[in-house]
């Protein structure tokens, strides 16, 4: 791969800032539902997106979570476990599962939501509409440019052209 453009300083490389942020909030929003919860990074995700497309199958759960199985499986074990969602075999395939949040688990759910939104609102309220607008429109199209033209080819085919 050659170009004769010049390097993007680290600091203003798309992935690293989002990488930055997206751990420095997530490790914020972290402390508050291991402390209150005791829940994984992990099992968080999780419970979150069973609660947003329940039901769900483990296989869609990780999909969503961009997890992969081993640690969808342990997040599964630790919320049944722990009592926040339940398994529910399918009546028309009995090899599929189905995952639902238990009561308990829709409390703690709908506690950490709360929390979350309280912190999404405050980061938000740095942009007026009008921003706010357009960061979400200009995450559709990176997130779109990165699944047609980035990822639809692999690494080394990237690199030769």
């Amino acid at each position: 791969m050659k170009s004769k453009e010049p390097a993007i300083p680290l600091e203003h490389w798309i992935g690293y800032r989002f990488s930055l942020i997206a751990a420095r909030l997530g490790n914020y929003v972290a402390q508050m539902y291991k402390d209150r919860h005791d829940l994984t990074m992990p099992a968080w995700r999780s419970l979150a997106v069973i609660a947003r497309y329940e039901p769900i199958t483990a296989k869609q759960l990780a999909n969503l979570t961009s997890s992969d199985a081993f640690k969808v499986a342990r997040a599964i074990e630790l919320l049944v476990r722990r009592g926040l969602i339940r398994r529910d075999i399918d009546k028309d395939d009995r090899r599929r599962v189905s995952l639902r949040l238990t009561a308990q688990g829709r409390r703690i759910y709908k506690d950490i939501e709360t929390f979350s939104t309280r912190v999404e609102r405050e980061l938000v309220a740095a942009l007026d509409e009008r921003e706010t607008a357009t960061l979400r429109q200009s995450l559709d199209k990176i997130d779109q440019q990165l699944e047609t033209r980035i990822r639809a080819r692999d690494w080394k085919t990237f690199l030769r052209e």
